[in-house]
């Protein structure tokens, strides 16, 4: 399986946000695709490719498929990862301030 992410540049839709809105991974079997939001709107859908992804959530450049193991989007997906653990911390503590 290979893990990609969305990065949303611009939200034209008012829904997402900007920057790291969602992560998915590609099977190895048939190349089908899961990404989940990491935004307010908690889903899981599955998707037939990741060319579906890019089709649907890519709104003419204002997101960007970045995908694990591709060299151009190296920089990106690091990126990624490091706004990835950004979340999980802001989260963990908001968690913590609740209790």
């Amino acid at each position: 399986m290979r893990k990609f992410y969305l990065l949303r540049h611009e939200d034209i839709n008012s829904n997402s946000g900007t920057g790291l809105v969602a992560q998915g991974v590609i099977f190895d079997q048939g190349g089908m695709c899961s990404m989940t939001w990491l935004t307010p709107f908690k889903t899981v859908t599955v998707f037939d490719s990741i060319m579906t992804v890019k089709k649907l959530h890519s709104h003419e450049g204002k997101t960007e498929v970045i995908i694990e193991g591709v060299k151009k989007d190296a920089k990106k997906y690091e990126y990624c990862l490091e706004q990835l653990a950004l979340k999980k911390s802001i989260a963990r503590h908001e968690g913590e301030s609740d209790e």
